[in-house]
């Protein structure tokens, strides 16, 4: 995806998406660079995984890297930004894959390569 257009309509159905497999963020913000999904403390999404504080998952370009990123959110609700972990999916992946994926990432914290034990 290369137009903010494209970006923005990729994380509208994405956000679809995440309505219907009953995990709608609590907030969603739109920036020029990307797209970031809240899910704040005690939302029901997040169950009774390990996301104490809540979570943030957005699509964006940081370091030279582009597709899905989430961060943990501190006492605060802010995003840990210093700690974020890409996922490991591919940057379009299908929103309906996305979800799936983002329901097992609330449920048990990080599947990524790097974070399996």
């Amino acid at each position: 995806m290369t137009s903010y257009a494209e970006i923005r309509r990729y994380c509208s159905t994405s956000a679809q998406a995440l309505e219907h497999a009953d995990l709608p963020p609590g907030e969603r913000w739109d920036e020029a660079g990307g797209t970031a999904f809240y899910w704040p403390k005690g939302d029901p999404a997040l169950g009774q995984g390990p996301w104490v504080n809540g979570v943030v998952v957005f699509w964006g370009t940081r370091g030279g890297r582009q597709g899905w990123g989430c961060a943990s959110l501190d006492a605060a609700g802010n995003p840990a930004l210093d700690a974020v972990t890409w996922l490991s999916v591919a940057p379009s992946i299908a929103p309906d894959l996305l979800a799936e994926h983002l329901r097992g990432l609330f449920a048990g914290g990080i599947v990524t390569p790097e974070h399996q034990s």
